[in-house]
């Protein structure tokens, strides 16, 4: 009977900290609608939503990411540290592998990005806000 080495799920774990440290918590839908953050915070918060050493969850298709999402970032983080979890072809990415915004679509009020990835012809769908500004660092 083999047992699987922990190291690759304490390594993904680790890597995927600075992501979680970096996203707000999730609100319920009724305080989404109506939230709003003071000029001081709006810059924080896209500063640290651009951190370039925390991944990005993002996935092929935004069905699954909104599937992935449901439960929340710390969810989401916490099954694709999961080998044995079913990811939906999710994926926590490096920044430095994505690239510019190919497609948008906003459904049930909330908008998506779909980045091209490097090294893949599949664009990856992701919470609109959460990739880096045009010109800033990952690959373009």
């Amino acid at each position: 009977m083999s047992r699987s080495h922990p190291l690759p799920t304490l390594l993904l774990a680790a890597l995927l900290a600075p992501l979680l440290a970096s996203l707000p918590a999730p609100l319920p839908a009724s305080a989404q609608q109506g939230l709003r953050l003071k000029p001081g915070e709006k810059v924080q918060a896209e500063k640290a939503a651009r951190t370039p050493a925390a991944p990005v969850i993002a996935c092929p298709s935004v069905a699954n990411y909104r599937m992935l999402m449901q439960a929340g970032p710390a969810a989401a983080a916490a099954t694709l540290a999961d080998p044995k979890a079913d990811h939906l072809g999710c994926a926590a990415l490096p920044r430095n592998r994505i690239g510019a915004v190919v497609d948008k679509v906003t459904l049930a009020g909330r908008s998506y990005d779909c980045a091209a990835v490097k090294d893949t012809t599949t664009c990856h769908w992701v919470e609109a806000g959460r990739l880096p500004a045009a010109g800033a660092e990952g690959w373009r």
